[in-house]
């Protein structure tokens, strides 16, 4: 059975902030990490439901608050801001982390956003215990988390969100852009990863695809974030 609580201000007050530090750097440790997860995602078949984010913060949320995404159709976009957990009690996880009691619900979105993909359950509790049981052997449980793989905006291949942090507002906006316009900038930070299997000429190979990158905006602390959903999801 799968076990979940909700975030509490400790668990991002903990996290390593993107703008004040190199928590975006992977080092040769992380990868072999991620290499490791995409493998053991492909081989339980579950590499379309789950990507893997880094762990990091812009803000935190308040006590009794969840950060909670909301899908913006026209035009289209997203929305994720800190909201009191009382007055959203329909939301479900999207993004998850774990700790030595188990499972952390960091971020959230109303069923409505979930399109076609089902919400964590208790199907998922074998694979995120896999998941969780490979980032403490590389010891990578503050580093790493799981998120599902969703597309409330039916992004095609081309498309990217371009997601801007407005801390003075504690919201994180997203527009829909291009995405090759966007992966051509060499000023990026990967937070987010998925992955693929491509057929090869004598075996399937694993492929990883980057699915979030931060840019910097200039000068100042906020960032911007391009969510670049290989298949349409992210």
């Amino acid at each position: 059975m799968l076990t979940m609580r909700d975030h509490d201000v400790e668990d991002y007050t903990v996290l390593a902030d993107m703008d004040a530090t190199d928590v975006g750097v992977l080092s040769a440790e992380d990868q072999a990490c991620l290499d490791e997860i995409g493998q053991y995602l492909v081989a339980t078949d579950t590499w379309q439901r789950f990507a893997i984010w880094l762990l990091h913060k812009h803000f935190e949320p308040a006590p009794g608050e969840v950060f909670v995404e909301a899908a913006v159709h026209a035009p289209r976009g997203t929305r994720t801001t800190p909201r009191g957990r009382a007055a959203v009690a329909a939301v479900q996880p999207t993004s998850v982390r774990f700790d030595t009691a188990g499972v952390v619900g960091m971020e959230f979105a109303d069923p409505g956003d979930f399109g076609d993909t089902d919400p964590f359950g208790d199907q998922d509790a074998t694979v995120l215990a896999g998941i969780a049981e490979r980032l403490g052997t590389h010891g990578k449980i503050d580093r790493f988390g799981v998120r599902l793989i969703r597309n409330p905006l039916g992004l095609t291949d081309a498309e990217v969100l371009h997601e801007t942090c407005d801390t003075s507002h504690r919201t994180l906006n997203c527009t829909v852009g291009n995405r090759s316009e966007f992966l051509a900038d060499d000023n990026t930070i990967q937070t987010a990863w998925r992955w693929k299997v491509v057929e090869g000429s004598t075996q399937p190979m694993v492929m990883q695809d980057c699915t979030v990158v931060c840019v910097r905006a200039g000068e100042g602390h906020d960032i911007q974030h391009n969510n670049t959903p290989p298949g349409g999801g992210f």
